[in-house]
């Protein structure tokens, strides 16, 4: 794995064999995945929830779903739930030390709704699930019935899915945490850091903003600070607290990205308190060998952020 995140060492692998090498990321990300399934079936006991957690642009959604068809493959039903629809109404999300609201905060989510959710679920072996309206900015609650049969598992994914504060009255022989993140860097010739792992999870949610909010990429520069301070303030402490660590960079994808990311990064205004931010990341982006999207397979996780 190592020698794969040299970007030199990509940059060669995308030329030579592109199809079997993307197939070949791709393999090793989904192992990772089945290689934990296979341990949580392994355990004894009642029907499990796992709780997924990661930072914006990790793949959790895709993430929790691909587990969900392991485990069906394995002949046991899954069901993914998102903390998004526990969010409280927008008017009604507290605010931080700024004084302004804050949507990153685990006090954003209704907890209480969460918790008597997951023990329903243990306890009764059926809940009803709330929707969370984005558009609207509001919750309605008892929208979906969940029923378990014995044996099912649960996979609750959001930002703050790995906080005690869900689970702490649970049995916790029923609680299986999972982060998951880009856990590595992309090297340079030299072995520098090229990308970072936060790099790589800026470029992911910048072409997601893009394609699926419309969004610019100067918006989203101005969001990514508080994005990351939220993490470092909420889910950073807790990452000792996962049964498991999923890294989910594929080490091709800044091959995906490069020419979309070039083009986003090049319409920023010339007057962006971000231009300089800008010229670095297109610089960088210069030892990249593009790789046209079509490649990757439908079912890849990047197709969450690239379409």
């Amino acid at each position: 794995m190592d020698d794969l995140l040299y970007q030199k060492v990509i940059n060669k692998e995308v030329i030579t064999n592109p199809i079997e090498y993307v197939s070949r990321c791709e393999r090793m990300y989904d192992a990772s995945l089945q290689q934990i399934v296979r341990e949580i079936m392994a355990r004894p006991g009642k029907n499990k929830i796992i709780m997924l957690s990661g930072p914006s642009s990790s793949g959790k959604t895709t993430g929790a779903n691909k587990i969900a068809r392991i485990f069906q493959r394995f002949g046991c039903e899954a069901n993914v739930i998102s903390l998004d629809d526990f969010y409280r109404d927008r008017d009604e999300i507290p605010p931080g030390k700024d004084g302004k609201q804050d949507f990153e905060a685990v006090y954003a989510l209704d907890l209480e709704l969460i918790q008597n959710t997951l023990r329903d679920l243990l306890e009764k072996g059926e809940t009803k699930l709330p929707f969370f309206d984005f558009n609207t900015g509001k919750r309605t609650d008892n929208v979906f019935k969940l029923v378990l049969n014995e044996g099912d598992v649960v996979i609750i994914e959001g930002l703050h899915a790995i906080n005690p504060i869900f689970t702490e009255e649970l049995d916790s022989d029923c609680i299986i945490k999972i982060y998951a993140s880009t856990a590595s860097d992309i090297l340079d010739e030299d072995g520098k850091i090229l990308f970072g792992r936060r790099d790589v999870r800026f470029f992911r949610r910048t072409i997601r903003d893009y394609n699926f909010r419309s969004a610019p990429v100067e918006l989203t520069f101005s969001m990514w600070p508080k994005v990351t301070e939220g993490e470092d303030k909420y889910l950073v402490p807790l990452i000792d607290m996962a049964d498991y660590l999923v890294d989910s960079l594929h080490p091709y994808e800044m091959c995906i990205y490069k020419e979309v990311a070039e083009k986003l990064l090049l319409e920023l205004p010339e007057d962006s308190e971000y231009v300089d931010d800008a010229a670095l990341l297109l610089e960088k982006l210069k030892k990249v060998t593009k790789l046209d999207k079509d490649i990757i397979p439908k079912n890849s996780l990047l197709r969450e952020f690239v379409g």
